[in-house]
């Protein structure tokens, strides 16, 4: 089985190389695209890649990810973002559920954990590695996807147990919004192209949210609510909205129609808890935190939100054990960066899959053990 590493980069002579290095012992082959580069990252990607091209970006990243696609020789593709890394002891994992795949497996999701420099993250499942098909292409402009091509197919898209870090949220804030804006313009245009999709309706309303706003995110979230209102995840977006725009118990009412819709569902179940904590009913979140993890193994954040319940009703100890095994599993928790900490970003912790007030799994795990000492 021969594995091939794809990137696209422009600027990325920070993230570039620690991002391939993470890989180097799973991936046998290494594609990287540069789309016009002003910095290093050229001659660092010429310097780790197998094969190296530059190509302008059109404003379609569907095409230009294709265009490393085309270059890959591996009989499966793994295709990161520069500022991803895979932690230390995942590779294995990750070989493993590559040689067990079946023939209708044609497609992984790994568990990407997206980190804030302040300690702060929230969690999603990615399309990260796929066979290398000719039918397999990405597809759509903005928040492209082999997914659909899969489903054409017929193939499956499994869920591999392995984590994924990722430290875009990182950059400074106005890094973040010029590529929130950049984003809002390419789905102003697929919305314009196919305005039935509630896709383009609800991940405007997340950008806009970590715009501040809020008017508009609230509205671009009620038309995908209007156009899917019954698909879990159009509730569980919309949630994340209004709870940024402090309507809590409703925020808890389309997370729990959402989980309705999608029962198994752990993301559901984990934010279900989170309004539940926020609201002060932390028992009740404890048992949803407990079934989130049951649903998804590798939901290493259920074991900080039950270490904030023990916080919040003073089980030092239960808290400290609880932070305590997040830090060992995966270090990214403790990832902090000064710099985004000094800066006014008012809207991060809506991001959070924490209850707002989350100060970074640091200073938590710090607080406990001086609380649990004798």
């Amino acid at each position: 089985m021969k594995l091939t590493l794809c990137l696209i980069v422009k600027d990325e002579e920070q993230y570039l190389r620690d991002c391939v290095m993470s890989t180097r012992e799973l991936v046998d082959e290494v594609v990287i695209v540069d789309t016009g580069s002003s910095d290093r990252t050229p001659d660092i990607a010429r310097e780790l890649a197998d094969t190296f091209l530059a190509t302008p970006f059109t404003g379609d990243f569907a095409t230009t990810r294709n265009v490393a696609v085309d270059h890959a020789t591996g009989d499966w593709i793994l295709f990161l973002d520069a500022d991803e890394r895979l932690p230390a002891g995942e590779t294995g994992p990750l070989r493993s559920a590559l040689e067990r795949a079946a023939d209708s497996d044609v497609g992984f999701t790994l568990l990407r954990y997206n980190f804030f420099g302040t300690g702060g993250f929230y969690s999603s499942r990615e399309l990260k590695v796929f066979r290398r098909l000719p039918a397999l292409r990405y597809e759509r402009p903005v928040n492209e996807s082999v997914g659909p091509a899969i489903t054409r197919l017929g193939g499956r898209v499994a869920a591999a147990p392995v984590v994924l870090n990722h430290f875009g949220q990182c950059r400074p804030i106005a890094v973040r919004e010029r590529k929130a804006e950049r984003y809002l313009a390419l789905m102003d245009k697929g919305l314009a192209e196919r305005p039935y999709d509630p896709w383009f309706d609800a991940y405007r309303g997340l950008i806009l949210r970590t715009l501040g706003r809020m008017d508009e995110a609230l509205a671009a979230g009620r038309r995908a609510l209007q156009k899917a209102p019954d698909h879990p995840v159009v509730n569980l977006f919309y949630g994340h909205v209004v709870r940024a725009a402090g309507q809590p118990e409703e925020a808890l009412d389309h997370y729990l129609a959402g989980l309705a819709l999608a029962p198994g569902d752990a993301a559901l179940r984990n934010m279900v808890g989170v309004q539940l904590l926020a609201l002060g009913r932390g028992d009740e979140a404890d048992t949803y935190f407990v079934a989130a993890r049951e649903a998804e193994p590798r939901l290493l954040h259920t074991d900080i939100n039950r270490g904030l319940v023990a916080q919040s009703q003073c089980r030092w100890r239960d808290a400290e054990a609880l932070f305590g095994r997040v830090a060992t599993e995966n270090p990214g928790f403790l990832h902090e960066e000064w710099g985004t900490r000094t800066e006014r970003d008012y809207f991060r912790c809506t991001h959070f899959e924490t209850p707002f007030g989350y100060a970074g799994l640091g200073y938590h795990l710090g607080y406990a053990r001086l609380r649990a000492a004798p």
